[in-house]
């Protein structure tokens, strides 16, 4: 059980990633840079998450 959870919450932090990762993609296409510098952060915080939280 404790493994699926593992394994659930890995693949929200996935998905949460490639979202923001896509968010990012329409920023720079829009020229917003603040909008890009905001979902960079997000993406970078949404990436340390599994080795503050590990």
């Amino acid at each position: 059980m404790i493994v699926f959870r593992y394994f659930a919450f890995f693949l929200v932090l996935l998905v949460a990633l490639l979202s923001s990762l896509k968010q990012m993609s329409l920023a720079l296409d829009e020229g917003n840079l603040e909008r890009f510098t905001l979902w960079t952060s997000i993406a970078s915080f949404i990436a340390g998450l599994p080795i503050m939280l590990w």
